[in-house]
């Protein structure tokens, strides 16, 4: 609300209230998101020659082999943005597809050995990179973590296990 006698063309000088949650939650969240994944995505690109997206992309390939459109659904990523990334990798020798029976359409993902290999290798630097904040959180690292993961099945219930 105004405060009377305010230019109603002019800022709120009461502004937001920073502390107030949803949004106190929401900046938090958007800041640590944009430091750790700057982090994370100069050590990628240094070290593996990965964006983070791409080594997201590999990570759930690492479970079993699944369709550019399933991962694209799991992502919650449009399937031309998940289809460049699967290229890049591909040129890498980093995944192979293979037909699925009865559909020629359709392909399944298999990561490659050398693919397996280099999401260790990102995994590693993904770990170290992180490793400073997230160890400074000690105990309530299990505690952030599993509210994350309930806020995740409560904004995807789709993505629940």
């Amino acid at each position: 609300m105004r405060s009377p006698g305010a230019d109603l063309n002019g800022p709120d000088l009461n502004g937001p209230n920073m502390n107030a949650q949803p949004l106190r939650f929401l900046s938090a969240y958007w800041t640590v998101w944009q430091g750790l994944g700057s982090r994370l995505q100069h050590a990628m690109q240094g070290a593996h020659d990965l964006d983070l997206r791409t080594f997201i992309v590999l990570s759930h390939l690492q479970a079993a082999p699944v369709t550019p459109s399933q991962l694209a659904d799991t992502l919650d990523l449009p399937r031309y943005e998940v289809a460049r990334v699967l290229r890049r990798l591909e040129e890498r020798g980093a995944l192979t597809r293979t037909t699925l029976p009865g559909d020629g359409r359709r392909h399944a993902l298999q990561v490659t050995a050398s693919g397996a290999a280099l999401w260790r290798g990102a995994l590693h630097t993904a770990e170290q990179s992180a490793a400073p904040a997230i160890t400074a959180l000690g105990p309530d690292l299990n505690a952030l973590t599993a509210a994350l993961e309930r806020l995740t099945t409560l904004t995807h219930p789709e993505a629940t296990p």
